[in-house]
């Protein structure tokens, strides 16, 4: 006769509850791990077109202010750009030269 032994790569009946146990707590966690990160994707686009509202609006606010200026001081606002555009021309002609030697 011969003896009878279960073959230890077989699996019981205990270890497949225990392994569909295991792939359901699986499931369950990699499910709320995708519904937090679509929440999170939610937040963080809702932030940034709140910020682009904010600099949208920052921005009108400044260039508004800054055509007020140019009609009160218009012989001011011109003489501080032709200083800001000749600084920049000299910045320039600094930066090309360094580069054209390198």
């Amino acid at each position: 006769m011969e003896p009878t032994s279960q073959n230890p790569k077989t699996p019981t009946s205990q270890n497949s509850t225990d392994n569909n146990a295991a792939r359901a707590h699986i499931q369950r966690s990699l499910d709320e791990a995708q519904a937090g990160s679509a929440e999170l994707a939610a937040q963080g686009k809702e932030i940034l077109r709140d910020s682009a509202a904010q600099v949208r609006e920052a921005l009108s606010r400044t260039t508004d202010q800054a055509a007020q200026y140019v009609q009160a001081q218009p012989l001011k606002s011109l003489l501080m750009a032709a200083a800001a555009g000749a600084a920049i021309a000299m910045l320039a002609g600094t930066v090309g030269k360094r580069h054209g030697h390198s």
